[in-house]
């Protein structure tokens, strides 16, 4: 195995796990549908560790002089897209350097959440680590919002709760690998990096992209974002992609399944940032000005989802005025969604809608999705008009969150009811987990 060893790490910086006293932390759990393998184990490492030095003779054959600790230093280096406008960055570390609270939070998929390493190894959790260590006498507070198999759709939808009411004055952004190349998600991403930025605070946003083993990211998309709204930007492509071109590195090295970074590929993640950071500080130190520049009033997609709102039966549940819960049940649901509502039943006894008025343009509908014959589907009118049916179960569903967009159209109080139907209309079952609801008013 040609895995750049763990010892580079050290050149890039030496991480204490000591956090911050006082401070905050938020992490979720939950599964995904695809098989996790366990993390490197001990007879890989010892593996690695016996190949190593033939590792080092190969690299300074391809490499001329170059040490390995040269080489990953290359890898670092190259990951900085851009460092953005130096205005936001500038207050961010202004306030670390003068001791005054600062908020740290990071929102994205299960390679934020930290899926196969745990809370605790997580490129967020480390590159937190390391700011509490370079700033010791600065109270941090930590903020981890990634959420497994999850899309910037929902991201957007929770930004709010999740994120935006913890005050936070950086935000790390990850969903290049849970998003497609569809407009909807051009179009979320977007709105969710701008409504970060319009925040009275006036927070610094990272962008960072990531990369699966099928070569799948939405970096060319989200970096028109990141530089319209000047924001830096960090690209893990630019890393691995030269590496195995040459033979340096196999996927392998970086991730013991088809996406998530092993506990080595977040330790060098975690040195990215750190990359970009270090040098985010240069530019603003070397900067005329770090006036915060407007943000502005032009999209590079649309506009389409911005200001997007949660509402469950806790969470602003005035955005929604429910007429009838019908045959649902209020629900503890999923971890990341607890305030939903369930039908669980047959159609015969359990089959009245649930029925709310709402104020906006969009709607959609949070679900509970399994690979499960028992989940129904619903049939949605919106004002009377048949909006479509739409599944609660999928094929990749693994208990996962679900959202669904069921209007979208003139801005106005519309009446909606949800009807529950059944998968095999001869057993006549049904079950559904409803989480809450995005609006756009």
């Amino acid at each position: 195995m040609k895995r750049i060893t763990a010892a580079f790490l050290a050149i890039a910086c030496c991480v204490s796990l000591g956090a911050c006293s006082d401070n905050t932390a938020q992490s979720a759990a939950s599964k995904e549908e695809s098989s996790v393998q366990e993390s490197i184990t001990e007879s890989s490492v010892q593996e690695s560790s016996a190949q190593d030095s033939a590792v080092s003779e190969a690299l300074s054959s391809e490499e001329g002089e170059k040490t390995e600790e040269e080489i990953y230093q290359d890898m670092i280096s190259r990951s900085l897209i851009s460092t953005g406008d130096p205005g936001r960055m500038a207050k961010v570390i202004n306030k670390l350097e003068n001791k005054e609270e600062v908020t740290i939070a990071f929102i994205g998929g299960s390679i934020t959440e930290g899926m196969t390493v745990g809370p605790e190894l997580c490129w967020a959790k480390l590159t937190y680590d390391y700011l509490c260590e370079k700033y010791p006498d600065t109270k941090i507070n930590y903020v981890n919002a990634g959420m497994s198999g999850t899309p910037s759709i929902l991201g957007n939808i929770r930004l709010k709760r999740d994120v935006l009411d913890k005050a936070p004055d950086l935000v790390f952004v990850e969903f290049a690998v849970n998003d497609g190349m569809e407009q909807i998600y051009k179009d979320s991403y977007e709105a969710l990096v701008r409504e970060v930025l319009k925040q009275e605070n006036q927070p610094a946003v990272a962008l960072y992209f990531t990369v699966i083993k099928s070569g799948h990211t939405c970096e060319s998309t989200m970096s028109l974002v990141g530089e319209a709204y000047g924001l830096p930007m960090v690209s893990l492509n630019n890393v691995l992609a030269p590496e195995f071109e040459s033979g340096r590195m196999v996927w392998e090295d970086y991730s013991d399944d088809e996406s998530h970074p092993n506990e080595w590929g977040h330790e060098m993640t975690r040195d990215l940032i750190v990359n970009m950071f270090e040098k985010c500080d240069e530019a603003v130190k070397a900067a005329d000005s770090t006036e915060i520049k407007p943000i502005s009033d032009e999209w590079v997609y649309d506009s389409r989802f911005e200001g997007m709102q949660l509402s469950d039966r806790v969470y602003q549940p005035e955005l929604i005025d429910i007429t009838s819960t019908g045959s649902f049940v209020e629900k503890e649901t999923l971890t990341q969604f607890p305030n939903g509502w369930e039908v669980r039943g047959n159609m015969d006894e359990f089959g009245e809608p649930f029925e709310f008025d709402f104020t906006g343009d969009n709607l959609f509908m949070l679900t509970l999705c399994a690979n499960s014959p028992a989940y129904s589907d619903i049939k949605v009118t919106v004002d009377g008009e048949d909006a479509g049916t739409f599944p609660t179960a999928s094929p990749n569903g693994w208990g996962n969150p679900e959202q669904t967009l069921i209007f979208s159209g003139e801005k106005g109080k519309h009446h909606v009811v949800l009807q529950p139907v059944p998968q095999d209309e001869d057993k006549k079952i049904l079950f559904v987990n409803l989480l809450g609801f995005g609006i756009t008013n």
